[in-house]
């Protein structure tokens, strides 16, 4: 197996960034404050927040400032971190 490029690092992430601000978009709409907590009102601030919660919680980071309170976010998150991890995998070993 060869090493990774820099290059190909770069656009394994990019893919990751793009699934991340498109899952963002369509969770502002759908998220209520009863699915995550300490979630903003305006849409630029909650666009931004939904975004750091989901960088978070695929870098397992989990600050734990902003959580799943629903059942039904518990499982949408959960879905996004089997497809994102599984996506990265996938990205990984193609390279």
């Amino acid at each position: 197996m060869s090493k990774l490029t820099a290059r190909e690092i770069f656009i394994a992430m990019s893919y990751i960034l793009v699934l991340n601000v498109f899952l963002t978009l369509l969770l502002v709409f759908w998220v209520t404050d009863d699915d995550l907590n300490n979630l903003p009102e305006s849409w630029g601030d909650r666009f931004i927040s939904i975004l750091y919660y989901l960088i978070t919680t695929f870098t397992t980071t989990g600050y734990g400032d902003i959580y799943a309170k629903s059942n039904r976010m518990k499982l949408i998150i959960s879905v996004y971190m089997i497809v994102v991890c599984a996506l990265t995998v996938s990205i990984l070993i193609d390279y």
